[in-house]
């Protein structure tokens, strides 16, 4: 009778608010089981159960009484469909009205035979969320859908409706139905979002497996069934869920008994991942960084992070940055939950609320279960890098199956050079054209996803011919880079991150990860001594899930020889006028460091070696990401400090002075400078290293580089192969006086350990340095070019060598030279050397098969304010006034110095 109840309070309610709603259709047929938990009874068949419903609800009347008094009795008219249109997501609308005041604030379930579906609000945040930042919550959902495994709830779809009973469909997985209006899972889709969409609540629906109890309804009456084999039996299949999860870099942050499902065949299945991070979401390197906004614990239940008993410390802690570990000291709890049964609620309290904050055991349990109370003590360690990982888990402390013995034997057989013959047969499985086909026929996600909208394209064809123009500008040459490469063994440093592809003939395949190694083994191998070149071109990312991996569309530009801090300039000079054409000179930003100069600190801090690679990584992901000495920076150190010292395993000491090297030692250029040679002077090293920044400074300063400089000493290098000096260069996101976030644009620095290692011992010369900058060029197109961002296209192919003679090299008049006639727009260089002679000069010319040379003399710049202009091939030259000399040499370059009239 629970349902007369609800639906005359929904009728009652209307008439109390003088409105005429009498009848409600509950369209049945299609949803005769959605009714809320708490009322649904008993699974009557679909016939049965509609019989016996309108039944109930035959010549039914009610009454309103209220303070006034009583109304007069009315008939309740309810209205079953058999077979409509109606689609059951709009029967949640009304099913929402009919329990909203029996409900209040708490979620309801609603199940079929086959899923069960979760109704949930979504927040102010969630709301923001979704109209700036490309919602975010439905992306998050979609990945989640991606989990397919065996332990693991698998998602369908979800979708969010209005108070008004408007929705709005994401699409994660699945097929159209007739009656629905869910469509095919090819990509995520949201349909009616527009801002004409009034609403002033919005609901967010999750459909999902069906599962019919939780671990914790089993751990109830778990006293009197307890068993060893089934303990493990059940740890295991947590243990596999959480192992595919953490591999797709996800974080749950919420796994508890309640969150931990049986299905209809008792298997386990981990779910509700409502509270669940992501390590690889749409990021460049995939950045494990965690924001630390709304972290809250709730003592008797779910929180915004987690749930007491199961919640790590570094979650309560509020530290800036978790990883999966938490799930691992989760996972422990549940383990000591599995192997001592509780018999009352207090007692669980008791024991629980010991083992979370004295980290003790019973003495009796422990003595009765010693491998399981030291397993234990490591899940539970405070340190998450001492607790072990769900694969090192399931490889090395559970016991061995009977399965894993036989796969073992399989794994052996294929590694074995000799006998190919079960390697064969694995790799003629996995490419079996039946099962292809049979996979090809599922809707994949991505399969049909493009990577950029249509709108893009023209913006995009844009950024790479202005990319073109200015590395060219430079004298640089292309070097084609190949997408797919044999997967060879060598510089293995970023080998666990790129994308392998298995060829049907079982060689594996690499694609590309970054431009510079295969552009260094080219230059390794034909022994170049001194060239610049460009590339762009797709470099790919591992995704979540069975996406296909993600591509990012790369600028690279490198100097190979030459002096190190002009080269080095160059290189951002190169960066900088690609940047200006799609961002404000003003919203930019450089960032420099120097390898020497970052040793130094550490041991100024007292940072031990051994922990440098770790404290660097952590600072990079937490601290360095926010510009120095801005507030937001500022205010993350009351974040870090307890990891630091905790996790990291630092001094008070050593944590003091690294917060006093991010306070001096971070921040404007000149400024830091003066401190740090003040502070380092006895480091000959780091005195190097400050030479080579104030040099670097000054070669920019005569290139008129007013970007905002500054030195962050605890900024780490962007790659492995970045030594001595490497930048970064951001752009401001937002008013720069109201916000200190900074978007990467580009990376770079030098990498001379890179070129050493790909260089022939056997040959007699020895490897040049190498310099070069990797743009992010995706990141220009959510910007509006500037009107003049199309350069004139440079047809010619003849590049101009500014050349000095005496006067000490004239560095900076050459430098000043060379950047005039870039900004002409013709490609001009100069010897990368602060005083090259005139051999080297003329060698120079011809390795770059330059013909045409400007020369630049101290006499000719005091004196007559002439420089000579000589062409090699003609045997000509003129001596020409430095005011006349852009446009001399725009008409000489204009009639390929065929006219000999230019010469008189």
């Amino acid at each position: 009778m629970e349902v007369i109840f609800l639906v005359r309070q929904l009728t009652e309610r209307y008439m109390k608010q003088k409105k005429n709603l009498r009848v409600v259709f509950i369209d049945l047929e299609k949803a005769y089981a959605k009714i809320p938990r708490h009322v649904m009874w008993w699974p009557w068949r679909n016939t049965k159960y509609i019989t016996f419903i309108m039944d109930m609800y035959d010549n039914v009347v009610t009454s309103v009484r209220t303070s006034d008094g009583e109304t007069d009795y009315f008939p309740i008219n309810v209205g079953l469909h058999k077979g409509s249109t109606l689609s059951p997501y709009l029967f949640t609308l009304v099913m929402d009205e009919v329990t909203r005041d029996i409900q209040g604030d708490i979620p309801w379930l609603s199940r079929t035979k086959t899923e069960y579906m979760r109704r949930g609000f979504s927040n102010t945040r969630h709301e923001k969320e979704a109209s700036l930042d490309g919602l975010v919550v439905f992306r998050e959902v979609a990945t989640l859908s991606r989990l397919q495994h065996q332990h693991v709830v698998r998602y369908y779809q979800a979708w969010v409706e209005t108070e008004y009973g408007q929705h709005n469909v994401v699409n994660t997985g699945g097929s159209r139905t007739a009656e629905s209006s869910m469509y095919s899972f090819d990509e995520i889709s949201l349909s009616d979002a527009g801002a004409g969409n009034k609403q002033e609540c919005t609901y967010l629906y999750i459909q999902m497996e069906y599962c019919p109890r939780t671990l914790r309804q089993d751990f109830e009456t778990y006293s009197s069934s307890f068993n060893v084999d089934h303990a493990w039996h059940l740890f295991r299949q947590i243990v596999e869920g959480l192992a595919h999860v953490h591999s797709q870099g996800i974080i749950h942050r919420d796994l508890t008994p309640s969150n931990i499902f049986f299905d209809v065949r008792n298997d386990i299945k981990i779910g509700d991942f409502g509270l669940a991070k992501f390590l690889k979401l749409e990021q460049l390197d995939h950045d494990q960084y965690i924001p630390t906004e709304g972290m809250g614990v709730s003592m008797d239940g779910t929180g915004q992070v987690g749930t007491y008993f199961y919640t790590a410390p570094e979650v309560e802690q509020k530290w800036p940055q978790i990883n999966e570990k938490v799930d691992m000291y989760s996972a422990g709890v549940i383990f000591f939950e599995l192997w001592h049964p509780f018999s009352t609620a207090m007692e669980r309290h008791l024991v629980l609320t010991d083992l979370k904050q004295k980290g003790e055991s019973p003495v009796s349990w422990s003595t009765q279960f010693p491998g399981q109370s030291n397993l234990l003590r490591r899940l539970l360690c405070p340190s998450p890098s001492e607790r072990p990982s769900a694969i090192e888990l399931l490889q090395n402390d559970l016991p061995p199956r009977m399965e894993d013995e036989w796969l073992n034997d399989v794994l052996r057989m294929i590694q074995t050079p000799e006998d190919t013959y079960v390697y064969d047969r694995v790799i003629s499985t996995i490419f079996n054209e039946d099962q292809l086909v049979a996979k090809m026929q599922c809707p994949h996600e991505s399969s049909k996803k493009s990577t950029y909208k249509n709108d893009n394209s023209e913006l995009l064809d844009s950024i790479i011919e202005v990319s073109k123009e200015v590395f060219k500008r430079h004298c640089a040459k292309r070097f084609q880079i190949s997408p797919l490469h044999t997967l060879d063994g060598k510089f293995t440093e970023n080998s666990g991150k790129t994308v392998k592809i298995l060829t049907q003939g079982g060689e594996m395949l690499e694609l590309c990860y970054e431009l510079r190694t295969p552009f260094v083994m080219s230059v390794a191998a034909n022994q170049l001594s001194s060239c610049k070149r460009y590339e762009i071109s797709w470099v790919h990312r591992r995704a979540v899930g069975h996406s296909t991996p993600y591509r990012f569309l790369q600028g690279d530009f490198d100097i190979i020889g030459g002096s190190s801090p002009i080269t080095h300039a160059e290189v951002i000079k190169v960066a900088l006028d690609l940047v200006r054409r799609f961002y404000n000179s003003k919203a930019i930003v450089i960032r420099l460091n120097h390898s020497k100069l970052a040793e130094a600190v550490c041991s100024w801090a007292g940072v031990p070696q051994e922990r440098r690679q770790n404290v660097a990584e952590f600072l990079s992901s937490t601290l360095v990401q926010y510009c120095p000495n801005k507030a937001d920076r500022k205010s993350q150190w009351s974040l870090i400090r307890g990891q630091l010292l905790q996790d990291l395993r630092l001094s008070e000491e050593v944590v003091e002075k690294l917060h006093k090297a991010d306070q001096r030692f971070c921040g404007s250029a000149d400024l830091v400078l003066a401190r740090l040679r003040g502070t380092l002077f006895y480091d000959k090293s780091a005195c190097k290293a400050l030479d080579d920044l104030s040099t670097f400074l000054k070669c920019l300063r005569v290139w008129s580089v007013e970007e905002h400089i500054a030195i962050d000493v605890l900024m780490p290098p962007s790659d492995y192969y970045y030594t001595d000096l490497f930048f970064q260069i951001y752009s401001k996101e937002g008013s720069p006086a109201s916000s200190s976030h900074e978007k990467l644009l580009a990376v770079g620095g030098r990498y001379d350990m890179l070129m050493e290692n790909a260089w022939d011992n056997t040959h007699k010369t020895k490897p040049p340095g190498a310099v070069g900058v990797s743009i992010a060029l995706e990141k220009f197109l959510p910007n509006n070019p500037s009107s003049d961002v199309g350069l004139p296209r440079i047809e010619n192919s003849i590049s101009v060598l500014v050349c000095s003679k005496g006067g000490g090299g004239l560095l900076n008049e050459r430098m000043e030279l060379v950047a005039e006639l870039w900004e002409a727009n013709i490609k001009a260089q100069f010897v990368p050397q602060e005083d090259p002679s005139l051999q080297e000069q003329y060698e120079y010319a011809s390795d770059h098969d330059i013909k045409c040379l400007v020369f630049i003399t101290e006499a000719g710049l005091s004196q007559t304010d002439l420089v000579k202009v000589r062409h090699l091939d003609a045997r000509k030259e003129k001596d020409v006034e430095k005011e006349e000399i852009v446009k001399f040499l725009s008409e000489a370059i204009s009639l390929q110095f065929k006219n000999p009239t230019i010469w008189s």
